[in-house]
Protein backbone atom coordinates (compact mmCIF):
# COMPACT_ATOMS: atom_id res chain seq x y z
CA UNK A 1 0.00 0.00 0.00
CA UNK A 2 2.82 2.41 0.89
CA UNK A 3 4.51 1.77 -2.46
CA UNK A 4 1.25 2.49 -4.28
CA UNK A 5 0.83 5.76 -2.38
CA UNK A 6 4.42 6.80 -3.15
CA UNK A 7 3.93 5.94 -6.82
CA UNK A 8 0.76 8.02 -6.96
CA UNK A 9 2.52 10.98 -5.32
CA UNK A 10 5.41 10.68 -7.80
CA UNK A 11 3.02 10.68 -10.74
CA UNK A 12 1.31 13.81 -9.42
CA UNK A 13 4.65 15.57 -8.90
CA UNK A 14 5.90 14.70 -12.39
CA UNK A 15 2.69 15.90 -14.01
CA UNK A 16 2.41 19.09 -11.99
CA UNK A 17 3.57 22.41 -13.45
CA UNK A 18 6.59 24.31 -12.18
CA UNK A 19 6.58 28.11 -12.15
CA UNK A 20 9.77 29.99 -13.10
CA UNK A 21 10.10 33.53 -14.41
CA UNK A 22 6.30 33.67 -14.88
CA UNK A 23 6.32 30.67 -17.25
CA UNK A 24 4.59 27.33 -16.76
CA UNK A 25 6.78 24.25 -17.14
CA UNK A 26 5.28 20.80 -17.62
CA UNK A 27 6.92 17.42 -18.15
CA UNK A 28 6.83 16.36 -21.79
CA UNK A 29 5.28 12.99 -22.61
CA UNK A 30 7.71 10.08 -22.98
CA UNK A 31 6.64 9.71 -26.61
CA UNK A 32 6.43 13.14 -28.18
CA UNK A 33 3.47 14.18 -30.38
CA UNK A 34 3.31 12.43 -33.78
CA UNK A 35 6.15 10.05 -32.83
CA UNK A 36 5.15 6.38 -32.94
CA UNK A 37 6.66 3.42 -31.13
CA UNK A 38 8.32 2.23 -34.34
CA UNK A 39 10.08 5.55 -34.83
CA UNK A 40 12.03 5.06 -31.60
CA UNK A 41 14.51 2.60 -33.12
CA UNK A 42 17.18 3.14 -35.79
CA UNK A 43 15.84 0.33 -37.98
CA UNK A 44 12.69 2.25 -38.82
CA UNK A 45 14.71 5.08 -40.36
CA UNK A 46 17.40 2.90 -41.88
CA UNK A 47 14.69 0.92 -43.67
CA UNK A 48 13.48 4.09 -45.37
CA UNK A 49 16.88 4.80 -47.00
CA UNK A 50 17.52 3.33 -50.45
CA UNK A 51 21.18 2.49 -49.79
CA UNK A 52 21.92 2.80 -46.07
CA UNK A 53 25.33 1.14 -46.40
CA UNK A 54 26.66 3.54 -49.01
CA UNK A 55 30.12 4.74 -47.97
CA UNK A 56 29.74 8.50 -47.85
CA UNK A 57 33.42 9.28 -47.24
CA UNK A 58 36.35 6.90 -47.11
CA UNK A 59 39.33 7.39 -44.79
CA UNK A 60 41.15 9.67 -47.23
CA UNK A 61 38.08 11.81 -47.82
CA UNK A 62 37.44 12.11 -44.06
CA UNK A 63 41.01 13.36 -43.67
CA UNK A 64 40.45 15.90 -46.44
CA UNK A 65 37.20 17.05 -44.84
CA UNK A 66 38.91 17.55 -41.48
CA UNK A 67 41.73 19.49 -43.12
CA UNK A 68 39.20 21.71 -44.86
CA UNK A 69 37.34 22.51 -41.63
CA UNK A 70 40.63 23.28 -39.91
CA UNK A 71 42.67 25.05 -42.56
CA UNK A 72 40.12 26.68 -44.88
CA UNK A 73 37.44 27.59 -42.35
CA UNK A 74 39.57 27.84 -39.21
CA UNK A 75 36.83 26.20 -37.11
CA UNK A 76 39.11 23.66 -35.41
CA UNK A 77 42.79 23.60 -34.47
CA UNK A 78 45.63 21.11 -34.28
CA UNK A 79 47.35 22.10 -31.06
CA UNK A 80 50.10 19.53 -31.61
CA UNK A 81 51.37 21.67 -34.50
CA UNK A 82 51.33 24.98 -32.63
CA UNK A 83 54.47 26.81 -31.62
CA UNK A 84 55.90 26.59 -28.13
CA UNK A 85 55.10 30.25 -27.41
CA UNK A 86 51.71 31.94 -27.08
CA UNK A 87 50.79 35.64 -27.29
CA UNK A 88 50.31 36.82 -23.70
CA UNK A 89 48.72 40.11 -24.82
CA UNK A 90 45.97 38.14 -26.56
CA UNK A 91 45.39 35.88 -23.56
CA UNK A 92 45.19 38.82 -21.16
CA UNK A 93 42.66 40.51 -23.41
CA UNK A 94 40.64 37.31 -23.72
CA UNK A 95 40.57 36.68 -19.97
CA UNK A 96 39.66 40.31 -19.25
CA UNK A 97 36.86 40.50 -21.82
CA UNK A 98 35.37 37.20 -20.72
CA UNK A 99 35.42 38.19 -17.04
CA UNK A 100 34.00 41.66 -17.74
CA UNK A 101 31.23 40.21 -19.88
CA UNK A 102 30.20 37.80 -17.14
CA UNK A 103 30.54 40.45 -14.42
CA UNK A 104 28.24 42.88 -16.22
CA UNK A 105 25.28 40.48 -16.35
CA UNK A 106 22.58 40.28 -13.71
CA UNK A 107 23.05 36.70 -12.50
CA UNK A 108 20.83 35.03 -9.95
CA UNK A 109 22.19 34.39 -6.46
CA UNK A 110 25.79 35.51 -6.99
CA UNK A 111 27.69 34.87 -3.72
CA UNK A 112 28.92 37.95 -1.88
CA UNK A 113 32.46 38.83 -2.94
CA UNK A 114 32.36 36.43 -5.89
CA UNK A 115 33.57 38.86 -8.56
CA UNK A 116 36.42 40.16 -6.41
CA UNK A 117 37.52 36.60 -5.65
CA UNK A 118 37.43 35.71 -9.34
CA UNK A 119 39.43 38.77 -10.31
CA UNK A 120 42.12 37.66 -7.87
CA UNK A 121 41.96 34.04 -9.01
CA UNK A 122 42.40 34.98 -12.68
CA UNK A 123 45.85 36.44 -11.94
CA UNK A 124 45.77 38.32 -15.23
CA UNK A 125 48.73 40.53 -14.29
CA UNK A 126 50.86 37.38 -13.98
CA UNK A 127 50.45 36.56 -17.67
CA UNK A 128 53.75 37.18 -19.44
CA UNK A 129 53.91 39.05 -22.73
CA UNK A 130 55.20 35.88 -24.34
CA UNK A 131 53.93 32.67 -22.72
CA UNK A 132 56.05 29.55 -22.70
CA UNK A 133 53.45 26.90 -23.39
CA UNK A 134 53.09 23.93 -21.05
CA UNK A 135 51.95 20.49 -22.16
CA UNK A 136 49.61 17.96 -20.66
CA UNK A 137 46.94 15.32 -21.12
CA UNK A 138 43.56 15.11 -19.40
CA UNK A 139 43.70 12.21 -16.93
CA UNK A 140 40.16 12.37 -15.51
CA UNK A 141 36.84 13.62 -16.84
CA UNK A 142 37.09 17.41 -16.55
CA UNK A 143 34.56 20.22 -16.77
CA UNK A 144 35.98 23.15 -18.71
CA UNK A 145 34.91 26.45 -17.17
CA UNK A 146 34.83 30.11 -18.21
CA UNK A 147 36.18 31.06 -14.77
CA UNK A 148 38.41 29.09 -12.37
CA UNK A 149 35.63 27.98 -10.02
CA UNK A 150 33.05 25.24 -9.56
CA UNK A 151 30.54 27.84 -8.35
CA UNK A 152 27.79 28.31 -10.91
CA UNK A 153 26.16 31.41 -12.36
CA UNK A 154 22.51 31.16 -13.40
CA UNK A 155 20.33 33.46 -15.45
CA UNK A 156 17.13 32.19 -13.79
CA UNK A 157 16.81 31.46 -10.05
CA UNK A 158 17.00 27.74 -9.36
CA UNK A 159 17.79 26.87 -12.98
CA UNK A 160 20.78 24.75 -11.96
CA UNK A 161 20.89 22.78 -15.22
CA UNK A 162 22.11 25.88 -17.05
CA UNK A 163 25.34 26.98 -15.42
CA UNK A 164 26.56 29.88 -17.53
CA UNK A 165 30.16 29.21 -16.49
CA UNK A 166 30.15 25.77 -18.10
CA UNK A 167 32.03 25.93 -21.39
CA UNK A 168 32.59 22.29 -22.27
CA UNK A 169 33.85 19.02 -20.82
CA UNK A 170 36.97 17.03 -21.68
CA UNK A 171 37.39 13.27 -21.74
CA UNK A 172 40.41 11.32 -20.56
CA UNK A 173 43.14 11.35 -23.18
CA UNK A 174 42.48 14.87 -24.50
CA UNK A 175 45.81 16.63 -25.21
CA UNK A 176 45.97 20.19 -23.86
CA UNK A 177 48.27 23.18 -24.04
CA UNK A 178 48.68 24.85 -20.64
CA UNK A 179 48.70 28.64 -20.93
CA UNK A 180 48.12 29.94 -17.42
CA UNK A 181 47.32 28.98 -13.81
CA UNK A 182 44.97 30.50 -11.25
CA UNK A 183 46.47 32.43 -8.35
CA UNK A 184 46.13 29.42 -6.04
CA UNK A 185 47.39 26.94 -8.65
CA UNK A 186 44.24 24.83 -8.38
CA UNK A 187 43.07 25.62 -11.92
CA UNK A 188 44.80 25.62 -15.30
CA UNK A 189 43.77 27.55 -18.38
CA UNK A 190 44.09 25.06 -21.23
CA UNK A 191 43.67 25.03 -24.98
CA UNK A 192 42.35 22.02 -26.91
CA UNK A 193 41.64 21.48 -30.59
CA UNK A 194 38.02 22.54 -30.02
CA UNK A 195 37.82 24.85 -27.00
CA UNK A 196 39.67 26.76 -24.31
CA UNK A 197 38.96 27.39 -20.64
CA UNK A 198 39.74 26.48 -17.05
CA UNK A 199 40.04 22.92 -15.78
CA UNK A 200 41.03 21.66 -12.37
CA UNK A 201 44.78 21.13 -12.17
CA UNK A 202 44.35 17.67 -10.65
CA UNK A 203 42.70 16.54 -13.90
CA UNK A 204 45.84 17.23 -15.96
CA UNK A 205 49.03 15.20 -16.20
CA UNK A 206 51.87 17.56 -17.13
CA UNK A 207 54.58 16.34 -19.46
CA UNK A 208 57.37 17.39 -21.77
CA UNK A 209 56.67 18.49 -25.31
CA UNK A 210 58.21 15.24 -26.54
CA UNK A 211 55.95 13.08 -24.37
CA UNK A 212 52.95 15.21 -25.38
CA UNK A 213 53.72 14.72 -29.06
CA UNK A 214 54.35 11.00 -28.62
CA UNK A 215 50.96 10.51 -26.96
CA UNK A 216 49.17 12.68 -29.53
CA UNK A 217 50.77 10.76 -32.40
CA UNK A 218 49.75 7.44 -30.81
CA UNK A 219 46.11 8.58 -31.07
CA UNK A 220 46.41 8.03 -34.82
CA UNK A 221 45.87 4.34 -33.96
CA UNK A 222 42.76 4.80 -31.83
CA UNK A 223 40.35 2.76 -29.86
CA UNK A 224 37.09 4.68 -30.39
CA UNK A 225 34.24 4.66 -27.89
CA UNK A 226 31.07 3.63 -29.75
CA UNK A 227 28.72 3.23 -26.78
CA UNK A 228 26.95 6.15 -25.13
CA UNK A 229 29.48 5.75 -22.34
CA UNK A 230 32.20 3.20 -21.70
CA UNK A 231 34.23 2.51 -18.59
CA UNK A 232 37.98 2.18 -18.83
CA UNK A 233 39.38 -0.40 -16.44
CA UNK A 234 42.88 -1.01 -15.10
CA UNK A 235 42.62 -4.83 -15.14
CA UNK A 236 41.96 -7.43 -17.81
CA UNK A 237 38.97 -8.82 -15.91
CA UNK A 238 37.23 -5.45 -16.28
CA UNK A 239 36.52 -5.32 -12.55
CA UNK A 240 38.55 -2.26 -11.46
CA UNK A 241 37.06 0.82 -13.14
CA UNK A 242 39.22 3.93 -13.51
CA UNK A 243 36.75 6.39 -15.11
CA UNK A 244 34.46 6.52 -18.11
CA UNK A 245 34.58 8.05 -21.58
CA UNK A 246 31.79 9.39 -23.77
CA UNK A 247 30.90 8.36 -27.30
CA UNK A 248 33.55 9.43 -29.80
CA UNK A 249 36.35 9.70 -27.23
CA UNK A 250 39.57 7.95 -28.21
CA UNK A 251 42.61 6.47 -26.51
CA UNK A 252 45.68 5.09 -28.25
CA UNK A 253 45.45 1.37 -28.93
CA UNK A 254 47.93 -1.09 -27.44
CA UNK A 255 48.63 -4.42 -29.07
CA UNK A 256 46.81 -6.88 -26.80
CA UNK A 257 43.16 -7.59 -27.58
CA UNK A 258 40.69 -10.31 -26.61
CA UNK A 259 37.02 -11.13 -27.03
CA UNK A 260 36.43 -9.32 -23.73
CA UNK A 261 38.45 -6.12 -24.01
CA UNK A 262 40.59 -3.78 -26.07
CA UNK A 263 43.82 -2.66 -24.47
CA UNK A 264 44.67 1.06 -24.54
CA UNK A 265 47.33 3.48 -23.37
CA UNK A 266 45.74 5.10 -20.32
CA UNK A 267 47.10 8.51 -19.23
CA UNK A 268 47.23 8.93 -15.44
CA UNK A 269 48.52 11.63 -13.13
CA UNK A 270 51.32 10.77 -10.71
CA UNK A 271 51.39 12.20 -7.19
CA UNK A 272 53.83 14.85 -8.43
CA UNK A 273 51.37 15.95 -11.12
CA UNK A 274 53.36 14.46 -13.98
CA UNK A 275 51.91 12.32 -16.76
CA UNK A 276 52.36 8.57 -16.71
CA UNK A 277 51.03 5.95 -19.11
CA UNK A 278 49.45 2.76 -17.78
CA UNK A 279 47.65 -0.10 -19.50
CA UNK A 280 43.88 0.36 -19.67
CA UNK A 281 41.09 -1.94 -20.82
CA UNK A 282 37.80 -1.09 -22.53
CA UNK A 283 34.98 -3.57 -23.16
CA UNK A 284 35.14 -4.99 -26.68
CA UNK A 285 31.46 -4.37 -27.42
CA UNK A 286 31.62 -0.69 -26.39
CA UNK A 287 34.51 0.30 -28.64
CA UNK A 288 36.02 -0.04 -32.08
CA UNK A 289 39.57 -0.59 -33.26
CA UNK A 290 39.74 2.48 -35.48
CA UNK A 291 36.89 4.63 -36.72
CA UNK A 292 33.61 3.21 -37.96
CA UNK A 293 32.70 3.46 -41.67
CA UNK A 294 30.87 6.66 -42.55
CA UNK A 295 27.54 5.34 -43.79
CA UNK A 296 23.95 6.45 -43.13
CA UNK A 297 23.35 3.23 -41.20
CA UNK A 298 26.28 3.81 -38.86
CA UNK A 299 25.39 7.45 -38.17
CA UNK A 300 21.75 6.66 -37.39
CA UNK A 301 22.66 3.65 -35.23
CA UNK A 302 25.17 5.72 -33.27
CA UNK A 303 22.63 8.52 -32.78
CA UNK A 304 20.06 6.10 -31.39
CA UNK A 305 22.54 4.74 -28.86
CA UNK A 306 22.09 8.13 -27.18
CA UNK A 307 18.29 8.07 -27.36
CA UNK A 308 16.85 9.22 -23.99
CA UNK A 309 20.29 10.24 -22.70
CA UNK A 310 19.82 13.31 -20.45
CA UNK A 311 20.46 16.77 -21.83
CA UNK A 312 23.66 18.35 -20.49
CA UNK A 313 24.33 22.05 -21.06
CA UNK A 314 28.00 22.40 -22.06
CA UNK A 315 28.58 18.76 -21.14
CA UNK A 316 27.30 19.19 -17.58
CA UNK A 317 27.00 15.94 -15.61
CA UNK A 318 28.89 14.13 -18.36
CA UNK A 319 25.94 14.44 -20.73
CA UNK A 320 25.46 16.24 -24.02
CA UNK A 321 23.78 19.35 -25.36
CA UNK A 322 22.63 19.62 -28.98
CA UNK A 323 26.04 20.28 -30.51
CA UNK A 324 27.87 17.77 -28.30
CA UNK A 325 25.37 15.15 -29.46
CA UNK A 326 26.19 15.88 -33.10
CA UNK A 327 29.91 15.94 -32.30
CA UNK A 328 29.87 12.57 -30.54
CA UNK A 329 27.95 10.82 -33.31
CA UNK A 330 30.14 12.04 -36.17
CA UNK A 331 33.40 11.61 -34.27
CA UNK A 332 32.83 7.85 -34.29
CA UNK A 333 33.41 7.89 -38.07
CA UNK A 334 36.46 10.15 -37.78
CA UNK A 335 34.97 13.57 -38.56
CA UNK A 336 36.42 16.40 -36.44
CA UNK A 337 33.58 18.88 -36.13
CA UNK A 338 33.72 22.06 -34.04
CA UNK A 339 32.31 21.99 -30.51
CA UNK A 340 29.42 24.50 -30.90
CA UNK A 341 26.34 24.49 -33.12
CA UNK A 342 27.14 27.74 -34.97
CA UNK A 343 30.52 26.58 -36.31
CA UNK A 344 29.09 23.10 -36.93
CA UNK A 345 26.53 24.68 -39.25
CA UNK A 346 29.45 25.98 -41.34
CA UNK A 347 31.34 22.68 -41.46
CA UNK A 348 29.69 21.05 -44.45
CA UNK A 349 28.05 21.88 -47.74
CA UNK A 350 25.12 24.22 -47.31
CA UNK A 351 22.24 22.63 -49.23
CA UNK A 352 19.63 25.24 -48.39
CA UNK A 353 19.26 28.45 -46.42
CA UNK A 354 15.96 29.66 -44.98
CA UNK A 355 14.51 32.41 -42.82
CA UNK A 356 11.29 32.90 -40.88
CA UNK A 357 9.52 34.09 -44.03
CA UNK A 358 10.36 31.00 -46.11
CA UNK A 359 7.14 29.06 -46.80
CA UNK A 360 6.95 25.85 -44.78
CA UNK A 361 6.04 23.84 -47.88
CA UNK A 362 9.26 25.03 -49.50
CA UNK A 363 11.24 23.76 -46.53
CA UNK A 364 9.41 20.43 -46.61
CA UNK A 365 10.15 20.10 -50.32
CA UNK A 366 13.87 20.62 -49.81
CA UNK A 367 13.99 18.04 -47.01
CA UNK A 368 12.16 15.48 -49.14
CA UNK A 369 15.13 15.50 -51.50
CA UNK A 370 18.06 14.98 -49.08
CA UNK A 371 19.41 11.70 -47.72
CA UNK A 372 19.40 11.13 -43.96
CA UNK A 373 22.55 10.00 -42.22
CA UNK A 374 24.78 12.87 -43.30
CA UNK A 375 22.53 15.93 -43.01
CA UNK A 376 22.17 18.24 -40.02
CA UNK A 377 19.44 20.83 -39.61
CA UNK A 378 20.34 24.19 -38.14
CA UNK A 379 18.56 27.04 -36.46
CA UNK A 380 19.61 29.82 -34.16
CA UNK A 381 21.25 28.17 -31.14
CA UNK A 382 20.28 24.62 -32.07
CA UNK A 383 21.29 21.74 -34.35
CA UNK A 384 19.65 18.38 -35.15
CA UNK A 385 20.35 15.18 -37.10
CA UNK A 386 17.88 14.70 -39.93
CA UNK A 387 16.14 11.30 -40.01
CA UNK A 388 13.80 11.56 -42.98
CA UNK A 389 10.19 12.35 -43.79
CA UNK A 390 7.01 10.41 -43.08
CA UNK A 391 3.91 11.41 -45.04
CA UNK A 392 5.66 14.65 -45.94
CA UNK A 393 6.45 15.45 -42.33
CA UNK A 394 10.22 15.82 -41.55
CA UNK A 395 11.74 14.22 -38.44
CA UNK A 396 15.00 14.60 -36.54
CA UNK A 397 16.79 13.20 -33.51
CA UNK A 398 18.35 15.81 -31.25
CA UNK A 399 19.31 16.67 -27.70
CA UNK A 400 17.10 19.44 -26.36
CA UNK A 401 15.68 20.75 -23.13
CA UNK A 402 12.12 21.78 -23.95
CA UNK A 403 9.57 22.84 -26.52
CA UNK A 404 6.56 25.17 -26.40
CA UNK A 405 2.93 24.50 -27.12
CA UNK A 406 0.05 26.97 -27.26
CA UNK A 407 -2.33 27.08 -24.29
CA UNK A 408 -5.13 29.35 -23.11
CA UNK A 409 -2.91 31.00 -20.50
CA UNK A 410 -0.04 31.49 -22.99
CA UNK A 411 2.71 29.20 -24.13
CA UNK A 412 3.15 26.07 -22.05
CA UNK A 413 6.74 24.84 -21.85
CA UNK A 414 7.13 21.05 -22.08
CA UNK A 415 10.43 19.90 -20.59
CA UNK A 416 12.03 17.05 -22.57
CA UNK A 417 15.57 17.24 -21.13
CA UNK A 418 16.98 14.37 -23.22
CA UNK A 419 17.86 13.08 -26.66
CA UNK A 420 14.58 12.42 -28.45
CA UNK A 421 12.98 11.87 -31.83
CA UNK A 422 10.58 14.60 -32.89
CA UNK A 423 9.00 15.95 -36.00
CA UNK A 424 9.76 19.51 -37.07
CA UNK A 425 6.18 20.62 -36.43
CA UNK A 426 6.93 20.45 -32.71
CA UNK A 427 6.14 23.86 -31.21
CA UNK A 428 3.60 24.75 -33.91
CA UNK A 429 1.28 27.56 -32.84
CA UNK A 430 3.54 28.78 -30.03
CA UNK A 431 4.98 32.28 -29.84
CA UNK A 432 8.36 31.06 -31.07
CA UNK A 433 6.88 28.83 -33.75
CA UNK A 434 7.65 25.28 -34.83
CA UNK A 435 11.10 23.84 -35.38
CA UNK A 436 10.35 23.89 -39.09
CA UNK A 437 9.45 27.57 -39.03
CA UNK A 438 12.69 28.38 -37.18
CA UNK A 439 14.81 26.18 -39.46
CA UNK A 440 17.58 28.25 -41.07
CA UNK A 441 19.78 25.73 -42.86
CA UNK A 442 20.27 22.22 -44.23
CA UNK A 443 23.92 21.14 -44.17
CA UNK A 444 25.50 18.01 -45.64
CA UNK A 445 28.50 17.05 -43.53
CA UNK A 446 29.62 14.37 -45.98
CA UNK A 447 30.84 17.05 -48.39
CA UNK A 448 34.58 17.18 -49.05
CA UNK A 449 35.81 20.74 -49.08
CA UNK A 450 33.51 22.48 -46.63
CA UNK A 451 31.61 25.47 -47.91
CA UNK A 452 31.23 28.31 -45.40
CA UNK A 453 27.76 29.68 -44.90
CA UNK A 454 27.53 33.28 -46.09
Amino acid sequence: MINKILSAVLIILLAAPVWAEEELYFRAPTQLPRVTREMQTPGYWIGRIANPDQLLLDHTAVTEFNASVQNQLGLTKDITRMAGEYDGHFLRQQLTERFTGLQDKNWSGVPEGFHAAMQTALAIDAVADEIEVGYGVITGYADQRFLPTETGLYAVPGDIDFDELQNSALDIGTPVLILHASADGQWLYVLTDLSDGWVRADKVGRCSREAFQEFADARANPVVITAAKADVYVDEKLSLPHDHLRMGAILPAALTESDLFRRVLLPVRNTDGRLAIRPGFIAFDKSSAGYLPFTPRVIIEQAFKLLNAPYGWGGMYGEQDCSRFILEVFTTVGLRLPRDSGPQAKSGRLLARFDLKTPLDEKRGVLQGVMPGSVVLTMRGHIMLYLGTVDGRPYAIHSFWAYREPAQEGDRVRVVNRVAVSDLDLGEGSAKGSLLKRLTGVVDVSAVGAVEEE
